[in-house]
């Protein structure tokens, strides 16, 4: 019998995956590094605060600063809680509107940090939480010694009466123009160390995350022409929170997209998500350009992050939001945080 030597999606499928564990803080030691943005969220910044009153290691903090700027974004704030401690942070810009090899920008600040990575997601855009990941994932050649930290916010906006009030009366083909959290996209976004190497000619197929900013599906159903799609809903942890997924298929119109296939998967529970898109990947890649718009949730854009550091036949896309309406209330407050190590990954 001749054994058959598994490939790395089959090996990746087939890896024990943790589930998030939930914490109340961490403790850097000396020589770790807590990577972070300065959104404008309230999330953003929860971390590093509970980080700063209970570390006295010397650590490192590296920033990511947005731009173009907005008004909102904590980065005064970051700086204050790290001068007020005495610890050292290094600033690096991110320009939404050219964000190309931002995770190699982050890999020549800490290439000689000697301690564990903790890369804190909640504010971050979910290109660059990708960017990160395969960078990471590609300098490093492994996963060791790195930390994925996400605070969970305690309120997603729109609520169910804000919906309602804004979605009454709109007939299906006026859906685009109902605008909740962002507005707008500048393209879809395209950076070179996400694209990959092909066949030219290729049938595309587009795995896409439904949001509730339907201008980045209409955009990218636009720019891409897709043969073929994948849409992959959320499904909110909170009960309370569950009309959201029937809510954003429905602004989205996908019942009148033709050649689909839908999956409802967790929001939190990154694990279903890099199963099912490596199922997708067994499935469909021999015979197609994949190319995945990681718009669903922060957990879900790990577990794309996860699958294009492995599967670099892969694209990414990403249709990247102009305005945000109302920064102060994008999300409201932190309800959990959880920690999830990636060292179970360094074997492959």
């Amino acid at each position: 019998m001749i054994n058959r030597v598994l490939r790395i999606d089959e090996r990746l499928r087939d890896i024990a995956k943790p589930p998030l564990e939930e914490i109340d803080s961490i403790k850097l030691l000396e020589g770790d590094a807590l990577i972070l943005c300065a959104g404008f969220e309230d999330r953003a910044i929860e971390l590093l605060k509970r980080i700063a009153s209970t570390t006295n290691d010397q650590i490192n903090i590296i920033i990511y600063d947005y731009r173009p700027y907005v008004d909102e974004n904590r980065l005064t704030e970051i700086k204050c809680i790290c001068d007020i401690r005495g610890i050292p942070f290094h600033v690096i810009g991110y320009d939404r509107e050219n964000p190309a090899n931002a995770g190699d920008v982050l890999w020549d600040s800490i290439r000689d940090i000697q301690g564990r990575l903790y890369i804190d997601i909640s504010g971050m855009s979910r290109l660059l939480i990708v960017q990160i990941l395969e960078s990471l994932h590609r300098n490093k050649q492994n996963y060791d010694n790195v930390s994925i930290l996400y605070s969970e916010a305690a309120e997603y906006p729109p609520s169910k009466e804000e919906y309602g009030k804004e979605s009454t009366g709109r007939p299906p083909y006026l859906a685009e123009t109902v605008m909740f959290i962002s507005s707008g996209v500048f393209e879809a976004t395209l950076v070179p160390e996400l694209a990959s190497v092909v066949m030219q000619g290729q049938p595309i197929r587009l795995i896409s995350f439904p949001s509730f900013n339907t201008q980045q599906l209409v955009t990218l159903r636009s720019e891409i022409q897709p043969h073929c799609y994948v849409f992959i809903h959320g499904i909110p942890v909170l009960n309370e929170n569950k009309w959201r997924t029937d809510a954003i298929r429905i602004l989205n119109d996908i019942d009148n997209i033709p050649c689909k296939e839908e999956y409802y998967l967790s929001t939190l529970k990154y694990e279903e998500t890099l199963n099912t898109l490596l199922d997708l990947y067994k499935k469909y890649n021999c015979n197609e350009r994949i190319l995945i718009a990681p718009t669903g949730s922060k957990m879900q854009t790990v577990a794309v992050g996860l699958f294009r550091a492995y599967m670099k036949d892969t694209q990414i896309v990403y249709p990247t939001p102009i305005t945000f309406l109302t920064p102060e209330k994008y999300t409201l407050g932190v309800r959990k945080i959880y920690k999830l190590d990636l060292d179970f990954l360094q074997d492959l």
